[in-house]
């Protein structure tokens, strides 16, 4: 059986996302077009279900994690050429030899929605690592033609953070993945302009006001809060801020890290946990230290909600002095 989802040819999406042009049949939710016309560096399709769960004979793993005895991901690169990215209980990715075609094939009765947020997010970032492009766990907010990104684990409040300078006048740049260019003043690229909140993050929907954001709630269970595509593509990067939400802490406390201790900091938080293959780790490491090095970088312990104190960003942007 072939999932196709209500979605033929001339329905299929061009967006740019960390600087691809993809088209894809799995709807992303994104507000970044790309003009057909455009050559195109990533297609992603639907596959067929998952008959088959073995492990692939005379594969290499090049990355696998789990929390635990919970396995999240492991990634193959097989003999052929070609890729595998299984995402236990979900879904099987293929991924050709050339980076160019990706075809998503689900496991019986899983979600397609949480598909489509894997490709948005582990997926691409996956091409991104294989491309030699740098990658973190992040988001971004244009504030005044430059870009301050929060970068964490899952759940220290990188959306949140992004959600509250939007609601201060910014515009969001992308959302769980960062991609930073590094060719002269390291910049970021647009990427999801989606900002997924966590339960509680959500009542920052009220702050804007004479504004109309569409809200949904995702196949994750997040609500989802769509600002449109006000940023502008491959900003400076003004600010690095590993964010530490703290609920029995009533000041927000900003300190400035060290390059040296910087580097240690962000190399925590890869998008994507659990590289074993060694040029991936070292090209990584180089480019962190790279970033360190440029941008930047602070830890903040934030007094954290809900209720979130209505002069929080405006603060925040001002230990930052951006």
């Amino acid at each position: 059986m072939t999932h196709r989802v209500g979605v033929g040819e001339a329905g299929w999406e061009h967006v740019r996302l960390y600087g691809l042009h993809v088209v894809s049949e799995l709807p992303l939710h994104q507000d970044r077009p790309a003009d057909p016309a455009e050559p195109v560096d990533v297609t992603v399709r639907w596959g067929d279900e998952i008959v088959d769960a073995s492990e692939p004979a005379d594969a290499r793993t090049l990355l696998d994690y789990a929390d635990g005895d919970r396995a999240f991901y492991t990634f193959f690169e097989r003999a052929s050429g070609d890729y595998l990215l299984r995402f236990h209980r979900t879904c099987d990715v293929h991924v050709s030899a050339d980076l160019a075609t990706v075809h998503v094939h689900l496991r019986a009765g899983a979600d397609p929605g949480v598909a489509a947020i894997l490709v948005t997010g582990a997926v691409l970032s996956f091409q991104l690592y294989l491309r030699g492009v740098a990658v973190l766990h992040g988001s971004a907010v244009d504030i005044g033609g430059r870009a301050v990104a929060f970068v964490g684990a899952s759940g220290m409040g990188k959306s949140t953070m992004a959600t509250l300078l939007c609601a201060a006048g910014g515009s969001v740049i992308t959302d769980d993945v960062l991609r930073v260019d590094l060719d002269g003043t390291p910049s970021v690229r647009l990427g999801a302009s989606e900002l997924r909140l966590r339960k509680g993050a959500d009542e920052l929907v009220g702050r804007f006001e004479g504004e109309d954001p569409a809200v949904r709630t995702s196949a994750d269970a997040r609500q989802v809060l769509r600002l449109g595509a006000g940023a502008d593509d491959a900003l400076p990067l003004a600010a690095i801020v590993v964010p530490w939400p703290d609920r029995e802490h009533a000041e927000l406390d900003v300190e400035r890290i060290e390059p040296t201790v910087a580097v240690f900091a962000l190399i925590t938080y890869a998008r994507l946990l659990g590289w074993k293959d060694k040029t991936v780790v070292d090209r990584h490491f180089a480019q962190v230290a790279q970033i360190a090095r440029s941008v930047p970088v602070y830890r903040a312990r934030v007094p954290w909600g809900p209720p979130f104190a209505p002069d929080l960003a405006e603060r925040l942007l001002a230990e930052l002095d951006v």
